[in-house]
C-alpha cells in the first residue's frame, strides 16, 4: 500500500506531527510513505526515510544518529561547548574541583575526550551554559516525535552508555527494564560523592 502525504503549510504541518502514531503504527508497516512539501522540507524528508524503515533497530538507529546530527549542527552553528582549560577544568567555579565539568562521572570519558555518541548526553548541559547559549531540547526537534512514551523517556534520562547500550535499551522500548539497567549504572558512575 502506498500513501502520498503533500504538507505545504504550517498547520498541515502540525497535523502531520499529531499524526505520526498512525503512521509508525502496525497500518505503517504495510505502507510505502511519498512525503512532499514545501515547508519542513529536511525534516520531511526525515520523517520519510524513517516511516520507510520498517526493521524497529535499523529505525531507531537512524533517528537516534539524525536527531545527533541536528544537535551537533546547531551547537556547532551557535557556537555551543563546554568550556575547559588546558587542564580539563571547566569555566564554572561550580564545577572546578573536577576535570571534565559535568561528565567527571561517566565511567567511558576518556584522555580525548567521550569515545561514545550519546543523545542523552547532547541535551544536558548545565546552568551556566544555559546562561550563555540557548541549546535544543527535545521539544525542539521533531524528528524525536516519531520516539513513544516510554522512549522520549529513555532519551531523556539515558546519559553515560555507549552508542550500542542506548540503540539496544530504545529498542526494547521498556521503561521498567531501563530503570533496572539505571540502577545497575548508578554503581558503575566515578565520583558520586
Amino acid at each position: 500500500m502506498e500513501q502520498n502525504i503533500t504538507i505545504n503549510s504550517e498547520e498541515e504541518y502540525q497535523a502531520f506531527l499529531k499524526q505520526l502514531p498512525k503512521y509508525r503504527g502496525l497500518r505503517g508497516l504495510f505502507t510505502t510513505f511519498t512525503i512532499t512539501g514545501t515547508v519542513h522540507k529536511e525534516e520531511l524528508k526525515d520523517f520519510e526515510t524513517a516511516l520507510n524503515l520498517k526493521n524497529r533497530r535499523k529505525r531507531m538507529t537512524f533517528l537516534f544518529d539524525r536527531a545527533c546530527d541536528i544537535i551537533d549542527r546547531y551547537n556547532a552553528e551557535n557556537g555551543i561547548t563546554c568550556s575547559y582549560n588546558g587542564e580539563g577544568i571547566c569555566e564554572d567555579p561550580k564545577h572546578q574541583t573536577r576535570k571534565n565539568g559535568c561528565c567527571c562521572h561517566c565511567y567511558l570519558q576518556s584522555s580525548t575526550g567521550c569515545p561514545s555518541r550519546n543523545l542523552s548526553c547532547k541535551f544536558y548541559f548545565c546552568d551556566h551554559i544555559c546562561k550563555k547559549f540557548r541549546p535544543l531540547t527535545m521539544e525542539d526537534i521533531d524528528l524525536l516525535k516519531m520516539f513513544n512514551w516510554s522512549e522520549r523517556e529513555i532519551i531523556k534520562n539515558n546519559v553515560f552508555v555507549t552508542r550500542r547500550t542506548y540503540i539496544n535499551l530504545l529498542c526494547l522500548g521498556s521503561y521498567l527494564l531501563f530503570c533496572v539497567y539505571s540502577i545497575v549504572k548508578f554503581y558503575r558512575i566515578r565520583n558520586v560523592f
